[in-house]
C-alpha cells in the first residue's frame, strides 16, 4: 500500500484554467501509468471545471495500491498550464515547495522571468510553449496534450508510447473526439520535442 513513506510515490499538482483540460490531462497521466503496471489517481480539488476558472489537480502514481485521496499538499512535481496563474495565484501554487520541487510550465516567457515570477532561483524549471503548440495544431488554446509530452520529457513519470496509447483509447472511443487524434498526437509529439530545462 501506498504511505507518506511510499519511496515509489509520485505527486503532482496541476494549476490551469477551466476550458483547458487540466483535468483531463491529469486523468491521462494517471491512465498512462497504469498501462506500464503501476497505480495512479488524479482528482480536481476546486470542484468542477468551469471555463477560465482556476483548477487544481492532485495527480499521485505508485508502484504500490494508493490508499489516500487527500489532496496533494508537498507536490514533487508542479505543472501550470496557464502562465496567467503565475501573477493571479503565486502562493497557491507555490504552496507546499521546496527548493527541490521540480516546476513545468506552458509558456513563452524566458526561464529568468519566470524564476523571478515564481521566485524560485534554483529549483529545476522546464518550459514549453505548449499554448502555441495547440494553436498551431489545432486553432485553439488546448494545451493539455502538449504539456503532457512535456511532462513525459521532464519527468520520466511515464513514457511517451504510453500516453499515445491512452490518447488513442479515448479519442477513438468518442465519434466527437476521433477525428481530432491526429492533431492531438502531434502536440503531444510536439510538447516532449520542444520542452527545455532552464539553465
Amino acid at each position: 500500500m501506498a504511505t507518506a513513506t511510499d519511496k515509489s510515490m509520485r505527486e503532482i499538482r496541476w494549476h490551469g484554467r477551466g476550458g483547458q483540460g487540466t483535468v483531463t490531462a491529469a486523468k491521462m497521466l494517471a491512465s498512462a501509468a497504469i498501462i506500464r503496471g503501476k497505480h495512479g489517481q488524479a482528482m480536481p480539488e476546486f470542484g468542477l471545471e468551469r471555463s477560465g476558472t482556476p483548477v487544481k489537480v492532485s495527480t499521485r502514481i505508485s508502484d504500490h495500491i494508493i490508499n489516500t485521496r487527500a489532496p496533494v499538499e508537498h507536490p514533487e512535481i508542479v505543472i501550470i498550464t496557464d502562465p496567467s496563474l503565475m501573477f493571479t495565484i503565486k502562493d497557491i501554487i507555490k504552496s507546499g515547495t521546496d527548493e527541490n520541487t521540480v516546476f513545468i510550465v506552458n509558456t513563452n516567457f524566458p526561464p529568468d522571468k519566470v524564476r523571478k515570477i515564481l521566485d524560485i532561483p534554483n529549483n529545476e524549471l522546464w518550459i514549453v510553449d505548449a499554448s502555441k503548440i495547440a494553436l498551431e495544431e489545432f486553432g485553439r488554446n488546448i494545451p493539455n496534450t502538449a504539456v503532457l509530452g512535456a511532462v513525459a520529457k521532464a519527468t520520466g513519470i511515464v513514457d511517451l508510447d504510453s500516453l499515445k496509447q491512452e490518447i488513442t483509447e479515448a479519442f477513438e472511443a468518442s465519434s466527437k473526439l476521433r477525428a481530432l487524434l491526429p492533431q492531438n498526437l502531434k502536440a503531444l509529439e510536439r510538447g516532449y520535442e520542444e520542452v527545455y530545462k532552464a539553465e
